[in-house]
C-alpha cells in the first residue's frame, strides 16, 4: 500500500519572517506525517504558497509564481494559502485548487492530505537526517496588530493580537535546538505586543535564553516605542544576536503622522541611541517607505537628511504600495509612479552607501558567523551571517554548514565581506 511518504511537498513563502516561520512549522508539520518535503523547484505531488498582500508586488509574484506551477506540473496539487487569500481569494481562485486562508493552517496537513487521497501515517525515517543542514529556524511567537497604520494592510488579513503561549514556545524552541538549529529567530507581527498572562517579550526572552544547548538568538522586527531598558539589559547576554531591527518608514515628521505611526523622528533617534548605548557595535537595520500620499519634496529631502546620520547597516527601500481598504488608499496627494522611482533610486544609493560604511567598520576586526550555505555545488564558498547581520563569505575545502565559529573580516566587494578563519 502507498504511504505519505511517497508524495513529495514542495513549499515556498513570500514576504516577512513570519511568514517564513510559517513555512518551517508547516514544513515540520508535513513530515511528520510521513511526507517528503522537496525544493520549491523540484518535482512535486503537490505545490504549496504562502502568500503576501503586503504591495501589489507581493500580489503578483504569487500569482505568477501559481501560474508557472500549474503550467510545469498540470498534474500536481495546487495550494495557496495566508494573507493573500484573505484579500485576493478572487485573483487566487482559478491560479490553485485548494485556497487555505490564515486561520485554517493549523488544519493544512489534513486537507492537502485529503485532496491527494493518501492515509496519513506516522513519521517515517529518519528525522534527523531530513532535518540535517538547517541552520537557523524561524519560530513564530506572536501575530496580528491591534494598531493598525494607514497603509498597511496586514491587520486586516492578520486579525486582532493573538501571543503564543509561552510553554508552546518553550516547546518548539526546544525541539529546534534538537534538530540541531544553531540559530533561533523569534518573529511575529509586533512582536513587542508579546504578552502571555503576566509574561512580556522580556520574560519570554529570559526564558528561551535559559535553555539548555542554545546557541544564538535573533529577534525580528520591533518599534521604538517597544523598547525598555529592561528589555536592553537582556543583550548583556551574549547568546543575543546585537542585531535590531527598527521600523523608520519615514524620517521625515509630517509624513510619519500620515502613516499613524506611533513615534515622531526624534523619539526614534533617541531609540537608536539607547540601543547603542547597551549594545556596543550593534547593527541596526530598518525599513524605509518612499513615495507616501502627499510626499513632498521638502518631507523626501528630511527623510533621506534622517536616513543619512542615522548610521544604519542597511536599509530596505519599498516604493509606496497602494491597498484598497486601507486608509492611505483614499487619501489625497498621491505621488506619480515616476517620482516614486526616481526617489526609491536616490533612497537606495544611500542605502548601498550606508551598507558598505557599517560593513567596512568591521574590517580587521573578530565576528561570530554561523555559516549557512555553499554558493553552489563544489564551489567551496560559504556564505554565513554574522551576529550583527553581516554577510560573510570564505573558501573552505571541509564543510562547513551549521559551524558556528570565530572569524577575522578581512575584505569588502560586492558580494559581502571575506573573512580569514
Amino acid at each position: 500500500m502507498d504511504t505519505i511518504a511517497h508524495n513529495r511537498i514542495a513549499l515556498h513563502a513570500l514576504g516577512c519572517k513570519l511568514n517564513q516561520a510559517e513555512l518551517q512549522e508547516l514544513a515540520i508539520a508535513f513530515e511528520s506525517r510521513g511526507f517528503r518535503v522537496v525544493g520549491a523547484r523540484d518535482d512535486a505531488d503537490a505545490y504549496v504558497i504562502n502568500t503576501c498582500t503586503v504591495t501589489a508586488e507581493a500580489d503578483r509574484k504569487a500569482r505568477q509564481w501559481l501560474r508557472t506551477v500549474r503550467r510545469n506540473h498540470p498534474e500536481s496539487l495546487v495550494v495557496a494559502c495566508g494573507c493573500g487569500v484573505e484579500s485576493g481569494r478572487a485573483q487566487l481562485e482559478p491560479l490553485a485548487d485548494l485556497l487555505i486562508t490564515n486561520r485554517e493552517k493549523a488544519v493544512m496537513v489534513d486537507r492537502v492530505a485529503a485532496r491527494l487521497a493518501t492515509q496519513l501515517d506516522g513519521v517515517l525515517g529518519d528525522e534527523q537526517e531530513r532535518r540535517s543542514g538547517r541552520t537557523r529556524s524561524l519560530v513564530k511567537v506572536q501575530e496580528g496588530c491591534a494598531t493598525p497604520c494607514t497603509y498597511c494592510i496586514v491587520p486586516y488579513v492578520r486579525r486582532g493580537e493573538e501571543s503564543r503561549p509561552i510553554e508552546d514556545v518553550l516547546s518548539t524552541v526546544r525541539s529546534r535546538i534538537r534538530d540541531g538549529y544553531k540559530e533561533i529567530v523569534l518573529t511575529g507581527t509586533k512582536i513587542g505586543a508579546y504578552r502571555d498572562g503576566e509574561v512580556t517579550l522580556v520574560g519570554l526572552l529570559r526564558q528561551v535564553l535559559g535553555l539548555p544547548g542554545l546557541g544564538r538568538v535573533r529577534l525580528s522586527s520591533l518599534q521604538p516605542q517597544e523598547l525598555s531598558f529592561e528589555l536592553l539589559s537582556l543583550w548583556q547576554d551574549s547568546s543575543l544576536c546585537r542585531h535590531f531591527h527598527l521600523s523608520l518608514q519615514s524620517g521625515s515628521g509630517t509624513v510619519l503622522e500620515r502613516m499613524r505611526r506611533q513615534y515622531s523622528p526624534g523619539e526614534y533617534d533617541e531609540a537608536l541611541q539607547h540601543i547603542r548605548a547597551a549594545v556596543p557595535g550593534v547593527a541596526i537595520t530598518t525599513d524605509v517607505i518612499v513615495g507616501f500620499p502627499g510626499e513632498t519634496d521638502e518631507e523626501f529631502a528630511a527623510g533621506m537628511s534622517f536616513c543619512e546620520t542615522a548610521g544604519f547597516a542597511r536599509i530596505h527601500v519599498f516604493p509606496y504600495s497602494r491597498r484598497p481598504g486601507t486608509p492611505a488608499a483614499a487619501m489625497t496627494g498621491q505621488v506619480s509612479t515616476a517620482v516614486v522611482r526616481q526617489r526609491v533610486a536616490i533612497m537606495e544609493a544611500l542605502a548601498g552607501r550606508s551598507r558598505m560604511a557599517y560593513a567596512s567598520s568591521w574590517l580587521g576586526r573578530r565576528q561570530q558567523v554561523l555559516w549557512e550555505v555553499e554558493t553552489g555545488p563544489g564551489s567551496g564558498v560559504y556564505v554565513g551571517t554574522s551576529d550583527n547581520y553581516l554577510r560573510l563569505l570564505c573558501h573552505s575545502r571541509s564543510p562547513l554548514q551549521n559551524v558556528l565559529e570565530e572569524v577575522v573580516l578581512d575584505t569588502l566587494d560586492a558580494d559581502g565581506v571575506w573573512v580569514r578563519r
